[in-house]
């Protein structure tokens, strides 16, 4: 049997788009033993509409909905609330059409059972701009990805755009421009072009 036509996978992106367009994501995970153990994600958004007053985030699998047990943390710029299926990272205002704000948060996940074979972003809202890197290297938009390996190193990583889940996991062969560097232990990639609304980007491994 070949590989599966690219029909929309079950995610948060077939709701309606979140009302925010991305500037800006870096999104910074650390793996233990093969597991994501922290996300980090720092975010500049544009708001699409008046009365933008905060972003839905999503929380690990497993997550029972318990509010003393949430495993996402604000860090700056936004606070916590949660419901029973969804947890919501809210602004310190509502945002008018087109007025940016950058937030912080955390997501910490301290029981690990299943290992990961990629750091995946889902675009469940307006888009991504294109990847910016300056001259020293700083990422000032677009979309950034970057890991943090223990003991357990990929003997090989490599970025994905707008594929299946089967499609990602097939490792591009010697040579090709989406193979990335693994150096002590970290590897990374800024997406140059747009992200799309309703599809995923991230570095799969091996």
């Amino acid at each position: 049997m070949g590989p599966p036509s690219r029909f929309p996978e079950p995610r948060a992106s077939v709701r309606l788009p979140q009302p925010v367009f991305v500037e800006r994501l870096l999104v910074d995970v650390e793996m233990r033993r093969g597991r994501a153990y922290r996300r980090l994600a720092v975010r500049t958004v544009v708001a699409c509409e008046d009365g933008v007053d905060g972003y839905v985030a999503r929380a690990p699998a497993g997550w029972t909905g318990d509010p003393e047990s949430v495993p996402v943390k604000a860090i700056f710029g936004c606070r916590v609330e949660t419901s029973p299926d969804a947890v919501d990272l809210r602004f310190p205002k509502p945002l008018r059409k087109g007025e940016r704000h950058e937030f912080v948060s955390l997501v910490c996940e301290d029981d690990l059972d299943e290992e990961r074979q990629w750091i995946n972003v889902d675009v469940d809202h307006h888009g991504i701009a294109p990847g910016v890197v300056d001259g020293e290297g700083k990422v000032t938009g677009g979309l950034n990805v970057s890991i943090t390996f223990d003991d357990r190193v990929p003997e090989a990583c490599w970025w994905y755009a707008e594929q299946t889940e089967y499609e990602r996991m097939v490792r591009p062969p010697a040579g090709d421009r989406r193979l990335l560097e693994i150096r002590r232990g970290v590897v990374e990639h800024t997406f140059r072009g747009p992200c799309r609304p309703r599809e995923q980007y991230g570095i799969a491994f091996r």
